[in-house]
């Protein structure tokens, strides 16, 4: 299936290591039928860390991408490694992205390295998210994580999703913007009820929080917001995706992915209200060498990122590559800035978890690989 520039969504996600990033980018798989079962690190069977040396250390070295359909909405995640050994690999994976998802441990709180990656973000007026993961284990406490978020990056984050309980007594997720509960189901995917009456309360709040941050993305909006205290639906998700784009708040999401909890909330709003690649600030250098922006447009002549080139051992050489403007397909001829000579793709490849697949032609803001050199 292809998709329009606008239905595309590119997500990196990171964090401090052992915060559960590939324990995330499995059960996202899981949850959108790209993989029959999630597996754990342990079992050495995880989509993303499949090279004999991640696998054996049980981390990630290396980038690794993957994507979901949702909501008609195709969503790229990348899975990147928690380690400063291996910055470049997550600097890249950032550029390559319109939002960033942080993962914070409900128990354990902001730690270092999400202090430094949330630098790099600042820098860059890279939208962000971050997900506080692991509620299932004992003395996690998501409002104390929303507190020391709030200490460290001094921003006010905005829950998308709260949690039902926490450690012995976690139940599961409520969705706040769309007011639905999922409830945990063993080894099964969440399962959607209405919200318990207990928590209604906690959700109205979390509603108000979220139509300020709603009303920050347009001036009507907050006109409207002034005067009647309130915003429509529409109004609302219209809001949430201005004001995100501009970087005006940070969303929060609750989860335990081991359990499958927390997966439909995050994923309704990246594919609802995450910036679409045409918001994207990117840049390029010029003939002369100096720096221009390069925005995401289909109707100019072709160009892209490179982000990554690896050694498959079946492939050759392949090269990561997002379309930046016009259209890619196989044969295509482009200029390899490097080395300053033309080059010629010979094949188009749609990556979904460990399968390739061939591709006629990729419109802008899509990844593949090519068995190409760099360009």
């Amino acid at each position: 299936m292809s998709h329009s520039t606008d239905k595309i969504r590119n997500i990196a996600i990171a964090g401090h290591g052992q915060t559960g990033k590939t324990t995330l980018f499995e059960h996202l798989l899981f949850a959108g039928g790209v993989i029959p079962r999630a597996e754990t690190l342990e079992s050495g069977k995880t989509t993303s860390d499949s090279t004999p040396e991640e696998i054996e250390r049980k981390i990630s070295i290396y980038a690794a991408m993957g994507h979901i359909e949702r909501n008609g909405t195709k969503i790229n995640f990348f899975d990147t490694p928690g380690s400063v050994d291996f910055n470049g690999s997550i600097i890249l994976s950032f550029r390559a992205s319109e939002m960033a998802l942080l993962m914070v441990d409900g128990k354990s709180g902001v730690q270092i390295e999400t202090v430094k990656l949330w630098k790099n973000l600042e820098g860059s007026g890279k939208p962000k998210g971050v997900f506080i993961t692991k509620l299932d284990n004992d003395q996690a406490d998501f409002g104390k994580t929303l507190a020391d978020i709030k200490e460290k990056f001094k921003v006010e984050p905005v829950p998308i999703s709260l949690p039902m309980g926490s450690g012995g007594g976690f139940k599961g997720i409520i969705d706040v913007l769309h007011e639905k509960a999922y409830f945990t189901e063993g080894d099964a995917l969440e399962k959607e009820a209405a919200v318990p009456d207990e928590f209604k309360n906690a959700v109205s709040a979390a509603r108000e929080k979220l139509i300020e941050a709603a009303a920050e993305g347009d001036d009507s909006l907050m006109e409207q917001y002034i005067e009647k205290g309130s915003l429509s639906p529409d109004e609302m998700k219209k809001g949430l995706i201005e004001a995100l784009a501009q970087n005006k708040y940070v969303p929060a999401f609750a989860g335990a992915p081991l359990k499958n909890s927390g997966l439909f909330p995050l994923l309704d709003f990246i594919a609802d209200a995450a910036p679409n690649p045409r918001t994207a600030k990117d840049t390029a250098l010029d003939a002369e060498g100096k720096e221009i922006p390069v925005p995401i447009d289909p109707d100019k002549p072709f160009s892209a990122l490179v982000i990554r080139t690896n050694y498959d051992q079946f492939s050759g050489k392949l090269s990561w590559i997002k379309v930046i403007t016009g259209k890619l397909a196989a044969d295509t001829e482009a200029v390899n800035v490097s080395e300053n000579k033309k080059e010629r793709m010979e094949n188009c490849i749609h990556v979904r978890a460990r399968n390739l697949k061939k591709s006629e032609s990729l419109m802008p803001a899509t990844w593949v690989l090519s068995p190409n050199p760099p360009l």
